[in-house]
């Protein structure tokens, strides 16, 4: 996943959990899978595809040039599906490989993660224009109807619904439920209609900008005037003198509406992690402003709580033969090796590329069901109707403008600096095209590709079927999945890793391997019962040998997954201890790579080893992408060349001084030891990411025994897992789903 947004990823401030542990309900009985070829039968999308050539990539340049080879060579449709889609170097060469195919008639569609795309959406209406028709971005995981509606009510005033006091709240909701109901009434579960300044919260939402999100909400609080309504776009001048109306509401806002207070608790929320199973800290924050018929909505509280349920796809598919797929997203960090123009990570990751025999109207139609899916998916005109960015586009205009007008006090100056300052879409356009041919014309001159090892060939004879987790359950929107439900819920990638694991260990005594090559490894319950049952004897499993790699606290791009796993792996350790294993239990291993040079590389693949078999693809062996994301990849079977080059390669990098350590020793360390690291972590993680918002000693204080809390509820629900409780799996699910 990576970074994979600011809520979620950039600093981890964590939130107290409940701290009741569900006790009894508890049962050791092993859930039993379905044999491996039917768990494929019942779960594979596609599949086995008519392979005529296919390759695995574990270096970056190799597999951006794939991409680009494979973009290239379309003559009729390219299918795209990507978490993230960067404006940058690579990206932008991707992008004119998109604009270059759509001038050969060539119909390009894309499809990008909201929460990750809003803040390029200009880029993204420039990429349409460039494809003069032959190219269509869409956005996944739009606001839905819920989610609108609470923005209508947090923006709308009395003054505006003609109502005081008590009465007023019941007034707003009247009024945008009726405003909505043409809506509610169709059964979709979605809106384009932006109502007061529900636009304005949902920009500053998805674009991350909590000034404009705490404006937006204590207008509606605080400040008394005209409706801010924003329909279809509109002419510039007009956007001009709604941004001049803006400016001085938000003047009113920051200087007389209390909205600072507002702007400090939002940037708190923005940097939090989620834990509860309620809603999201930005909800949090907003949810006093709402009633409490709102307040207690169960789906309001479910759409909220599930926000950021991404688009972890990552799939291309050119002329419906050419399958490319894995772990990469688009960005530098994944197409560069480090170098001046790799100023992130690198990461270290794992694609597939897949020449098919002829079309695949069965792979396609994967594509055509996320393209369609209504109640998720919006197109750009669609975003810009609901959530326009005019304003947020804009918003140092309206800062420069109030500061060189006597705080804002000036208006006949405001509009003036306003004036002068305000860019309009097709502008920002402009400077959207001029980056990009920046960023091209660097490439060519500085990047150099480096040397690397030829992509692994996979056997001409090999079986592969192509799965996908989706939030669809028989043509609804589904939330999460609960324990030993997988298949049932469209969770197909982790119901086919547990018959993969159940097969591995009914087939024999010679010796055998399972790799979990995995960047994020926090395990969801289904997965850790199944590893603990391997590893105890209650699966006998004999003659298999289990390796754990993933990344260290030094190398990973997502701190807060090692500070939690490391109290699950305790558990595991403390189960094993208490247990014992048995003759018949499968061995553990688990490795950590460690930083050796200045590049900062970071595990990104997402690759699972069977012992003959290989899964590679979006998915993490974590909570998250068990209850929340779509992902997808492929299995590979009956490949043993290819299966044996992957483990010489696996080998290679285990051989490399320093890259690798083994931890199996460290896992079962003492409590009292794992504390202080987490202190010391938290430590680390204020002074690098809290910049101007300091924490006094006391919240310091608060904020470790938050994390100590967090992490005892990881290792006491982890312990009841192992134990074959039930009710803890589903608990532990729900609480770090959003990790």
């Amino acid at each position: 996943m990576r970074r994979e947004t600011s809520m979620k990823r950039h600093l981890l401030v964590l939130l107290t959990v409940p701290a009741v542990l569900m006790a009894g309900c508890a049962s050791n009985t092993l859930m039993q899978q379905p044999a491996l070829d039917a768990a494929l039968t019942q779960n594979a999308s596609a599949g086995p595809l008519a392979l005529a050539e296919g390759s695995v990539m574990m270096n970056n340049d190799a597999a951006f040039s794939a991409k680009l080879r494979l973009i290239s060579a379309a003559r009729e449709s390219l299918d795209l599906a990507y978490y993230i889609f960067s404006d940058d170097y690579t990206s932008s060469l991707l992008s004119q490989a998109l604009i270059d195919a759509a001038e050969r008639g060539v119909r390009v569609r894309l499809l990008v993660d909201y929460f990750s795309g809003y803040k390029d959406l200009d880029r993204f209406s420039w990429l349409e224009q460039q494809g003069g028709g032959n190219i269509e971005v869409r956005f996944y995981n739009r606001p839905t109807l819920e989610i609108i509606k609470d923005a209508a009510f947090l923006t709308l005033s009395c003054a505006d619904v003609g109502a005081s006091g008590s009465a007023c709240d019941d007034e707003k909701v009247r009024v945008v439920n009726s405003h909505f109901e043409p809506d509610a009434l169709n059964g979709q579960g979605f809106s384009n209609r932006s109502f007061a300044g529900s636009g304005l919260f949902l920009s500053g939402l998805y674009g991350k900008h909590a000034p404009l999100l705490a404006y937006a909400v204590t207008r509606g609080q605080s400040i008394d005037t005209e409706t801010l309504a924003a329909g279809a776009p509109a002419a510039d001048d007009k956007r001009t003198e709604q941004l001049k109306a803006l400016g001085k509401l938000y003047f009113k806002a920051r200087y007389l509406g209390g909205v600072e207070s507002t702007v400090a608790k939002l940037k708190l929320a923005y940097v939090r992690t989620v834990f509860a199973d309620q809603v999201n800290p930005v909800f949090d924050t907003v949810n006093s402003y709402l009633p409490l018929a709102r307040q207690n909505n169960a789906q309001a509280q479910k759409d909220w709580d599930y926000l950021t349920e991404f688009l972890h796809h990552k799939f291309l598919l050119a002329d419906r033969s050419s399958l490319l797929l894995g772990g990469r997203n688009v960005e530098d960090s994944y197409h560069m090796e480090p170098g001046p123009l790799a100023d992130k990570y690198t990461f270290m990751d794992t694609d597939v590329r897949l020449t098919l025999k002829g079309q695949d109207a069965t792979l396609a139609t994967t594509f055509d069901r996320l393209w369609q899916l209504r109640s998720m998916v919006a197109s750009i005109a669609e975003v810009r109707q609901h959530a326009p960015n005019d304003l947020l586009a804009n918003f140092d205009a309206v800062q420069a403008a109030q500061d060189v007008c006597n705080g804002g006090k000036d208006s006949a100056c405001v509009d003036r600096e306003l004036d002068r300052r305000f860019v309009p879409l097709a502008s920002r356009m402009q400077a959207v095209d001029a980056r990009h041919r920046q960023h091209i014309l660097r490439y060519a001159n500085e990047y150099r590709v480096a040397d690397a090892p030829p992509p692994l060939r996979i056997d001409d004879g090999a079986s592969i079927h192509y799965l996908e987790n989706l939030p669809v359950t028989q043509g609804q929107r589904s939330y999460g999945v609960r324990h030993n439900r997988e298949a049932a819920t469209n969770k197909h990638i982790q119901a086919l890793w547990r018959a993969a694991l159940q097969s591995v260990c009914a087939a024999g005594t010679t010796p055998r391997e399972v790799v979990f090559h995995n960047a994020y490894l926090f395990m969801p319950a289904n997965l850790l019962q199944d590893v603990g049952t391997m590893l105890d004897g209650t699966r006998p499993c004999p003659g298999v040998s289990l390796s754990l790699i993933t990344n260290s606290l030094a190398t990973t791009d997502l701190n807060v997954v090692n500070l939690l796993a490391v109290w699950q792996l305790k558990a595991l350790a403390d189960h094993l201890q208490e247990t014992g294993t048995a003759a018949s239990a499968a061995t553990l291993r688990y490795l950590e790579y460690q930083p050796v040079d200045t590049s900062r590389r970071s595990l990104h693949s997402k690759v699972m080893l069977f012992d003959r078999d290989v899964f590679i693809g979006s998915a993490n062996a974590d909570v998250r992408s068990l209850m929340m994301d779509s992902n997808n990849g492929v299995m590979i079977r009956n490949a043993p060349d290819f299966v044996q080059a992957y483990r010489d390669r696996l080998q290679a990098l285990l051989a490399r001084h320093g890259f690798i350590a083994d931890q199996t020793a460290l896992i079962g360390r003492d409590k009292a030891e794992l504390s202080v690291e987490m202190n010391a972590l938290v430590d680390q993680l204020l002074a690098r990411y809290a910049g101007d918002d300091r924490l006094s000693a006391e919240q310091q204080a608060d904020l470790k025994q938050q994390v100590q809390d967090t992490t005892q509820k990881v290792y006491a629900l982890s312990r009841e897992i192992l134990r074959g409780n039930a009710k803890a799996a589903d608990e532990f699910n729900a609480l770090f789903k959003a990790i």
